[in-house]
């Protein structure tokens, strides 16, 4: 790597060519550098465009379709990176209104959703899904989580939820739960799952994947 200030990391894994590239995007303390790519296969750094972004959220990001999106409130929408041409694009979607926190997660057939919490208050709020309108670059409610589901998920208003992806299932859990909640977008239908990875893990500190053990019918 070029630059070694600390950075944000992401490691996009193709499992047909059995390879993997690290993408190093802004300085944790938002210093503006170059993105960086790491590419398994010729094992070998290289630099390519600033990503023209002042206030990322740099938590809040995932991999679709060999691009990768982040939420940024300057200018405010998504980054997209597109990792095959080392280019940078901004994607206008405005966040829906009231949304308290969200995170990205990658859905199958370049599906890209959104899931967060809406309300103004602590009493009136609600999980939702949203997904991405590539064609009118909008995001669009397919789905809320039914009341008896969030009170259980989450037993206090300010309490902080987790969520990944695989295929087009989306797994929430919060930090004191053992076990998650599990949302099938084909079917929607939601259900209860034992145990969950993110409470094994610090994402601060080490890539992993959560991945379902069996498969989910």
């Amino acid at each position: 790597m070029h630059h070694n200030q600390q950075r944000q990391l992401v490691l996009a894994v193709d499992r047909k060519l059995r390879s993997f590239k690290v993408i190093a995007t802004s300085d944790v303390y938002g210093e503006t550098l170059p993105t960086e790519v790491y590419d398994s296969k010729v094992d070998r750094w290289s630099v390519h465009q600033m990503m023209p972004a002042e206030n990322l959220c740099s938590s809040k990001m995932a991999f679709c379709d060999s691009r990768l999106y982040l939420e940024t409130l300057s200018p405010l929408g998504l980054m997209m990176y597109r990792v095959d041409a080392g280019k940078w694009e901004h994607i206008p979607a405005k966040f829906p209104r009231s949304l308290l926190d969200g995170y990205l997660v990658a859905g199958a057939r370049k599906r890209l959703f959104l899931v967060g919490r809406i309300g103004l208050y602590s009493t009136l709020q609600s999980m939702r899904i949203w997904e991405l309108d590539h064609g009118r670059t909008v995001w669009v409610e397919i789905s809320r989580m039914p009341p008896k589901y969030f009170r259980a998920l989450l037993r206090l208003s300010a309490e902080r939820f987790e969520c990944f992806g695989q295929d087009n299932l989306i797994c929430f859990t919060s930090w004191n739960q053992g076990r998650g909640l599990l949302y099938d977008v084909d079917k929607k239908a939601w259900s209860w799952i034992a145990g969950c990875a993110s409470q094994l893990c610090n994402t601060q500190f080490c890539f992993y994947e959560p991945r379902f053990d069996t498969s989910i019918y």
